[in-house]
């Protein structure tokens, strides 16, 4: 048996050299659908716990309205994203990836953030420890528990040296394992072998 990994244009996404400014929020990012299988009703509280100094920008639009009531003020809605161009974009404006999924198949949007140099925190389940490196390109943090999320979020905003080395290693592992060009090369060695004509 195989496993070949889904890919992503790392041309597309690609670190944009942001640097936060002295006193300026860190910036959190959520991308997927707005329900409760992505932990959505997770965000608040995790920003709640986070307060000043971090803001999370989310893709919520029409499906968060009747959530935004019981927001802290420190979480922003910026509709949905059309296309991986405006994903791309909205993802080198951040420093990391908030990503509490409760399963995930594959997680592109994970993979999508670490090609951009993005840190992602995510749930330790289903196929997300086989894309995040724990402590190596992001956090794993027990499904559901808020405490554990507020503190990795924390420990990565707090050095900046620290921040750097996740970052280039998400980059490196993206573009090690999960690049389309990759994808392309193990579905055709795969027809090769199958159909005889070539030999790995």
């Amino acid at each position: 048996m195989q496993v070949i990994y889904n890919g992503v244009d790392t041309d597309k996404f690609r670190p944009g050299g942001r640097r936060r400014k002295p006193q300026e929020p860190f910036r959190l990012l959520y991308v997927g659908s707005w329900k409760k299988l992505k932990g959505v009703d997770l965000l608040r509280p995790i920003m709640r716990e986070l307060g000043n100094g971090f803001e999370l920008r989310y893709t919520g639009g029409q499906s968060a309205e009747r959530d935004k009531a019981d927001m802290p003020a420190n979480m922003h809605d910026i509709g949905w994203l059309r296309g991986e161009t405006a994903v791309a974009d909205v993802m080198r404006d951040v420093d990391a990836l908030l990503f509490p999924s409760r399963n995930e198949g594959f997680g592109f949007a994970a993979v999508e953030a670490m090609a951009c140099g993005l840190p992602v925190i995510a749930s330790r389940t289903s196929s997300l420890p086989e894309i995040v490196d724990d402590g190596v390109t992001g956090a794993l943090c027990r499904m559901n528990d808020v405490a554990a999320y507020a503190v990795s979020v924390r420990n990565i905003a707090a050095n900046e040296k620290d921040y750097l080395r996740l970052s280039q290693a998400a980059r490196e592992r993206a573009v090690t394992l999960f690049t389309a060009e990759r994808m392309y090369d193990a579905y055709t060695n795969t027809y090769h072998v199958c159909l005889g004509t070539r030999h790995t």
